[in-house]
């Protein structure tokens, strides 16, 4: 059926669901069963009264149709009154609660059900309700304030990924009365996917030398700590396996943040995950006090989420939910499961969240997953692979801001790859870094209120800087001072975003703003307990080039001790001698003491770590550290001339 014949109409939507269901049907499944034909006995009356009918169903929601803005209202605020009742008076051990979502748009009509922004809307209003609440749209109120004498409490303008929507509360009874920050919900799901398809391309790309990953962890003494396991996917094929991949990434972005609620690093996840520790050692090592387990199930367009939070302090279970749904409803799904964990925690309207502009199908999340997948093998073969998939991506919106980041990138992968200078020798990378900046103009266009594209621009000019030190053309761009400006602009955005704190930090660390690099390193750090060797070299310079040798020691010895832990082993490329690296500042430090014990002890070690950096390494030109901080790297230099690179 094209567009245009397509049966549309307005229509009232009502949105009715239970509040935690699962966690009912966990402890008492035929007492759930019973309240709830119960409370379904109530429905079906009041609707006949009022001219509703019930046009879908799902699990424990209700959706019903009216043609009476009123009659939807009135049919509300009886049913939620009638359930009050009931618990009230009811011997039933399970009393169940409802929330309520109200809305009047545009709905299509398929098949005796009805689809549409109409019907998205109600059940986001439903999301938003308090429990035994009514949550109604600006469109419902307009048409019900002159004809009830109910009372109503105004929410302001909600956004949900493409739909704004002015809310209002019903209030049954004045404790209902609440406040609630206008915010952004809904694809901050694709905010934090694209942390890991364009930041975690950062983390790997971000400096024109190092290129290894990971960490070792710290401590915190919040009440609440908590790690979010990598979601299990049960399901054979893996074609939908990106969908279980996202949920980890969502669940750390939309829990962070809450100054009662520490959230345990994405990495630190992945950590976790590939020395499978128990709960009881991750307790141990980390502090947690709280896990989430969760798994995704796709058979087709169909998809079962499963979510677990425990408290492993009491060894119960805080929070459980099980939902069946479509896979094209993934994002609306991450949402409600993200807020119901947060509510769990009496947090859930603590904190704004920010959109991401372009991301709305689940065949755009796929793509991005699939360029971050290709991306992380760093290899000239893989790079067709993924740049088709960012091509794709942006040929499905061009206008989008996610995707115009993207290209960005991209350009800059295709120019730490050599693939630039195949095309023009001379000037290829150069170019390159140009469409770099091109696409990510567009990005702050579409959105200048968004920090990853100010930091991604300012760390393409500093790029430009670099590729062209010794050419006239090294000014054009603005230089580093320019690259710290528009760096600044990025900074003063960020929100809790550890590979953001990263960038902002390797930037000023490039524009010699040393002081603002180690406060943005030591956001980082305190965000991420696992950062990686990128981040953490670059913090290990700029305190060394701050003077500030005791951080440079502390972070000297992290990345030893995680390169010869696990990296090491695993590591083939020749520029993957982290640890290597990191003992000269050690052995520079000990020189400047004088502690000649210390210096023989590091010079061994460094000439015996399996992935050596050599001086060829140090003075190449793809080290800026000599051209940007000569007098201080030259230091090091003479000191490693005499004291001998190998032991050879």
């Amino acid at each position: 059926m094209s567009k245009s014949n397509l049966e549309r109409k307005i229509a009232v939507i009502f949105v009715a669901d239970v509040v935690q269901y699962s966690k009912h049907m966990e402890n008492d499944e035929v007492g759930t069963l019973r309240s709830y034909s119960a409370c379904e006995e109530i429905l079906l009356d009041l609707l006949k009264k009022h001219a509703g009918s019930v046009f879908n169903t799902a699990g424990d929601s209700v959706l019903v149709e009216f043609n009476s803005a009123v009659n939807a209202v009135e049919c509300a605020v009886a049913f939620q009154n009638k359930i009050q009742e009931k618990n009230s008076s009811d011997n039933d051990d399970v009393k169940l609660e409802f929330r309520i979502g109200i809305n009047m748009g545009d709905v299509i009509v398929k098949d005796g059900n009805l689809l549409g922004d109409g019907v998205n809307i109600a059940a986001r209003l439903e999301a938003l309700s308090q429990p035994n609440g009514i949550c109604i749209s600006k469109s419902v109120y307009d048409l019900v304030i002159p004809k009830t004498k109910m009372t109503f409490n105004d929410l302001g303008v909600q956004k949900v990924k493409q739909n704004e929507f002015h809310a209002f509360d019903i209030l049954l009874n004045p404790a209902q009365k609440r406040k609630i920050k206008s915010r952004t919900w809904g694809t901050r799901t694709l905010t934090s996917f694209m942390a890991i398809a364009v930041f975690t391309f950062m983390l790997v790309t971000s400096t024109l030398f190092f290129l290894n990953q990971n960490s070792s962890s710290g401590q915190n003494s919040d009440s609440v700590v908590l790690l979010v396991r990598p979601f299990d996917y049960v399901t054979s094929v893996d074609d939908k396996r990106f969908v279980a991949d996202s949920m980890l990434t969502v669940f750390v972005a939309g829990l962070s943040g809450y100054e009662k609620l520490r959230v345990l690093s994405k990495n630190t996840s992945l950590l976790v995950e590939d020395e499978n520790l128990t709960d009881t050692e991750v307790a141990q090592r980390y502090g947690a006090n709280f896990i989430l387990n969760g798994s995704i199930t796709v058979l087709g367009d169909d998809m079962r989420t499963s979510v677990e939070l425990r408290n492993l302090t009491t060894n119960e279970i805080q929070f459980s939910d099980l939902i069946n749904g479509q896979t094209q409803d993934l994002f609306d799904l991450q949402d409600k499961l993200v807020v119901s964990v947060l509510s769990s925690f009496d947090l859930e309207e603590d904190k704004v969240r920010v959109s991401n502009e372009g991301i709305e199908t689940i065949e755009e999340l796929r793509l991005l997953h699939f360029a971050a997948k290709e991306r992380e093998k760093w290899t000239v073969g893989s790079y067709p692979a993924y740049a088709d998939a960012v091509d794709k991506l942006f040929a499905l919106n061009s206008e989008g801001y996610t995707q115009n980041v993207s290209q960005a990138w991209k350009y800059h992968y295709k120019m730490r790859l050599g693939l630039c200078r195949n095309e023009d020798k001379k000037n290829g990378s150069t170019n390159c870094m140009i469409e770099a900046i091109k696409f990510v103009d567009k990005a702050l266009e579409l959105n200048p209120l968004k920090a990853d594209a100010y930091l991604a621009k300012s760390y393409f000019l500093s790029s430009l800087y670099l590729l062209n030190r010794d050419k006239e053309r090294m000014m054009e761009w603005g230089g580093l001072e320019k690259a710290a400006e528009v760096a600044e602009k990025g900074y003063a955005l960020i929100s809790d975003d550890p590979y953001q704190f990263g960038l902002a930090g390797e930037v000023f660390t490039f524009t010699n703003d040393f002081e603002k690099s180690a406060n943005a390193f030591a956001k980082l750090f305190k965000l991420d307990d696992n950062p990686g060797d990128t981040f953490t070299q670059f913090y290990m310079i700029s305190s060394y080039l701050n003077n500030d040798l005791e951080k440079m020691r502390e972070l000297a010895f992290r990345i030893i001790e995680t390169n010869n832990s696990r990296e090491v082993d695993t590591c083939t490329k020749p520029s993957c001698g982290n640890a290597a690296y990191a003992y000269l500042f050690l052995i520079y430090e000990a020189n400047q003491n004088n502690d000649q014990k210390k210096v023989d002890e590091y010079l061994q070690d460094f000439r015996s770590v399996r992935n050596q950096y050599t001086r060829e390494m140090w003075m190449s030109r793809d080290n800026p550290a000599r051209f940007i901080w000569k007098e201080q790297f030259e230091k090091i230099t003479a000191m490693m001339d005499q004291l001998g690179w190998s032991s050879v």
